[in-house]
């Protein structure tokens, strides 16, 4: 809930002379993205863990020196009055004046801004963001940085919050990402490239005056950009002096940057403890879904009831549970669950890293993991939902099956005995030939076609197809790593963008010439991965980086698989070199202080798929087995074990084992090492005389 009194900075920076601070939402993010349920409703409004994103991008505002929020829509405008109307945040005692905008001619962003230029409502500097924004960052450091900057600097139009995360942090997009060449005497932005996940870019071009006219420079890659800019007053008149400028940052912050004419200037904020992320695609979604349950928000969090009439409570295991739930007693609920007013769970379901909204009524027999259901959804006995969306007052029958990646719209029934492949999108509405930003009037406009769900116990269900958009330079793959729960091994990648050279950014100039001037590497003294650190160490950190939060935040198999595939191709590091990271870790996982071997045997069947990717010398990870187990006296009590389920598993054979046996590796290690080969000289006796006896039933 908001806060009822105004806040104090508000009121301190009108007794100072300031003008409190104005904010435009953007409800519309123009793009392709949660379709088809965002044709159907506003993406703003789609509850995050039971709570409609718009209010965790408010409640951002609310302890903001902010007098005004402007909310620009430009479809589903009713529905987004609608809900405002009904809001807390247009009642008098609401600390922001909120305001509907409508721009329903409006085809991108910067078609928002003109319009708003045109209305003459912004009066005094403003903070620009979209409507699905969740953070716990107070601003008002910002604020009063982005103010003191622009008296010393009166060309300075906006300052740029950016978030630090590592290259495989969890907050980052996979689709995409951005490269900023800072002065880092002042954080001034001298130059912005967007870089996209596929194809591999290997070099962006930058003019040559820039490390002219700027004694030093700092290249990122390491920033996440939640697209939140304080922006002064003049920037949607820019956007009017400037008609072809459509997106904010490939357009007006790379025109501002590379303009001679213009004079302008753009600076960054850069921070690091506060969460800040924006749900721009399906893949965010999850994750920051995630992050919520798991209070890296804190103090947003589901008990503290952003959305009325909530009554949410916390409870151990990361499970918020309101007051009116009825759960059967064979239940199971696991970690990370949220459960919303008024929902049922029936006997013997199983709940896990999931979210289900108010009102629903989940039968028995039901497995639902990582499933987001929300509200007044109905899901028969003995289905199962995997990594997948269901939009409210959907309807699933006995024995439906949605496997991973699916996201069923508004209103579908499926089922019963029905299996749904995974990345399926359904919809009862046919998918639109052509502008897929078109209003509920072209519903009727011929449309493409279509795979069609038939059946007699429900409507005409529709499959959609996921595109690039308009833009024909859009890669489909990109699209598809910012879908939901998207399997690495599903991307089709051609030999040539696996491996890259030295450098993932390259030279300046189209010169193909190593010599070339212009050539950034010999600018800084070295090249872009080279610098100030050891590219395999670099690699290796990172891998464990993610090993480690994938163990914490308890990640699935498939979502570690997709890291560190995409880790590995960002470094060109391999998979032996990723094992003598993983394998490590996971053996220092396992609890070994009561049920050692059981603990052992259920995280290497677990892992399995990810130990033996790529696998080609089995050797090696026998190697890495027999020197980590060698370091600590209970993993060395199991190493014998270790390996008959290493052999149960697949991830080793027979040849392999006996490979590793006779090798000088294996022999010339430190003393606790040969000690545990002579160990397992029992076990692997025993397979050479099964080898025998298999040989010799072969010869009768």
């Amino acid at each position: 809930m908001p806060p009822k009194k105004r806040n104090t900075q508000q009121q301190r920076g009108e007794e100072d002379g300031e003008k409190p601070f104005q904010a435009v939402i953007l409800t519309d993010t123009y793009d392709d993205q949660f379709l088809p349920i965002s044709q159907e409703m506003p993406r703003c409004l789609m509850p995050l863990c039971n709570t409609p994103l718009i209010e965790y991008t408010l409640e951002i505002l609310a302890i903001t020196d902010v007098a005004e929020v402007f909310v620009i829509c430009t479809n589903h405008i009713d529905k987004i009055k609608e809900y405002f109307e009904h809001s807390c945040w247009t009642q008098p005692h609401s600390p922001l004046k909120v305001k509907v905008v409508q721009s329903p001619e409006a085809m991108s962003v910067g078609d928002a801004m003109r319009d708003l230029d045109a209305r003459h409502l912004i009066t005094t500097d403003f903070i620009l963001m979209y409507g699905d924004l969740v953070s716990n960052i107070k601003l008002d450091k910002v604020l009063e940085t982005h103010r003191a900057r622009k008296k010393t600097d009166k060309n300075s139009i906006m300052t740029m919050v950016l978030k630090e995360a590592t290259r495989t942090h969890t907050s980052r997009p996979k689709d995409d990402s951005s490269v900023f060449v800072l002065d880092p005497n002042n954080n001034q932005c001298l130059f912005y490239e967007p870089v996209q996940a596929l194809p591999r870019k290997g070099r962006i071009e930058i003019s040559p005056e820039l490390f002219e006219k700027h004694a030093e420079f700092e290249f990122r890659n390491d920033l996440v950009d939640p697209f939140l800019d304080i922006c002064s007053a003049e920037v949607p008149a820019l956007f009017t002096e400037n008609f072809d400028w459509q997106k904010l940052r490939s357009d007006f912050v790379h025109g501002i940057l590379t303009s001679d004419i213009l004079g302008k200037t753009i600076y960054n904020e850069i921070i690091s403890e506060p969460y800040i992320a924006r749900i721009q695609n399906e893949q965010l979604y999850s994750t920051v879904s995630n992050h919520v349950l798991n209070r890296w928000v804190f103090p947003i969090v589901p008990e503290t009831n952003l959305h009325q009439n909530d009554n949410y409570r916390f409870l151990r295991g990361n499970i918020y549970k309101a007051s009116d739930v009825i759960l059967s007693r064979s239940c199971i609920i696991d970690e990370n669950v949220q459960i919303g007013s008024g929902t049922v769970i029936g006997e013997s379901t199983r709940i896990t890293n999931s979210v289900i909204g108010r009102n629903c009524n989940i039968g028995d027999n039901v497995i639902l993991n990582g499933a987001y259901i929300w509200d007044n959804v109905t899901i028969e006995a003995n289905s199962v939902v995997t990594r997948s969306i269901i939009a409210r007052d959907v309807t699933l029958m006995d024995k439906t099956t949605i496997h991973n990646g699916c996201l069923v719209s508004l209103n579908v029934s499926l089922g019963p005995d029905e299996d749904i492949p995974k990345y399926s999108r359904l919809s009862l509405a046919p998918q639109p030939k052509n502008n897929i930003f078109a209003d509920d009037s072209d519903e009727e406009e011929e449309a493409q076609d279509h795979h069609v769900l038939t059946s007699s116990n429900h409507p005409d269900v529709y499959f959609w197809t996921e595109r690039g958009g308009d833009d024909d330079d859009v890669d489909i793959r990109n699209v598809n790593l910012g879908s939901l729960a998207y399997d690495m091994a599903d991307l089709k990648i051609n030999d040539g963008e696996l491996s890259d050279s030295a450098s993932e950014v390259g030279e300046v100039s189209d010169d193909e010439d190593d010599d070339s001037d212009n050539d950034i590497s010999g600018a800084f003294g070295g090249s872009w991965d080279t610098q100030g650190a050891n590219k395999l160490a670099e690699f290796k950190k990172e891998v464990a980086q993610t090993m480690e939060r994938s163990l914490t935040e308890k990640h699935t198999v498939d979502e570690t698989s997709l890291e560190i595939t995409g880790l590995r191709m960002a470094h060109n590091g391999t998979y032996d070199q990723v094992r003598e990271v993983m394998i490590p870790m996971l053996l220092d996982h396992v609890d070994v202080s009561k049920n050692a071997m059981g603990n052992m045997r259920t995280m290497l069947e677990y892992w399995a798929p990810v130990i033996s990717k790529g696998l080609e010398d089995q050797t090696h990870i026998l190697s890495i087995f027999q020197r980590h187990c060698a370091e600590t006296d209970a993993l060395s009590k199991l190493f014998v074990g270790i390996l008959q389920i290493l052999y149960n598993e697949d991830m080793v054979d027979e040849d392999s084992v006996l490979q590793w046996y006779e090798s000088d590796a294996s022999k010339s290690g430190s003393p606790a090492e040969v000690k545990l080969r002579e160990r397992a000289a029992k076990f692997v006796d025993w397979l050479q005389e099964a080898e025998e006896e298999s040989s010799d039933e072969d010869s009768d």
